[in-house]
C-alpha cells in the first residue's frame, strides 16, 4: 500500500470511527499529540487531502476533518517503519 492510500484509508477511518485499526497506524508521540489536540469532530462526516509532501524518509499530509458545525485541519508526517507507514507526528494546522 502507497503512502497516499495508507493516508486515505486512516482518513476513512477516522468518518468511520474505526479506532482498533487507527491506533494501529500511529507510532511514537503521535497519539499523545492527538489527544492533546482534542482529535477531528465527532462525529467526522468529511475529510480531504489537502497537500502532500514528501521530505527524504518522510510524507506529510495536511488533513481537513469536518463535520457540519465543526472542522480541524492537521499536518500528519507518514514514516515507513518496518515496512508499513505509520503517523509519527501530528499538529494542528493554524488557522
Amino acid at each position: 500500500m502507497t503512502v497516499r492510500e495508507t493516508a486515505e484509508r486512516h482518513a476513512k477511518d477516522v468518518a468511520d470511527g474505526n479506532f482498533g485499526r487507527l491506533m494501529l497506524d500511529v507510532a511514537g508521540d503521535a497519539l499523545n499529540e492527538v489527544m492533546t489536540l482534542g482529535g477531528p469532530p465527532q462525529p467526522t462526516t468529511k475529510w480531504e487531502i489537502l497537500s502532500e509532501d514528501a521530505n527524504g524518509n518522510a510524507v506529510r499530509f495536511q488533513m481537513r476533518y469536518s463535520n457540519e458545525s465543526a472542522a480541524i485541519e492537521l499536518e500528519t508526517r507518514w514514516e515507513l517503519i518496518d515496512g508499513v507507514w505509520k503517523v509519527v507526528k501530528v499538529a494542528q494546522v493554524a488557522a
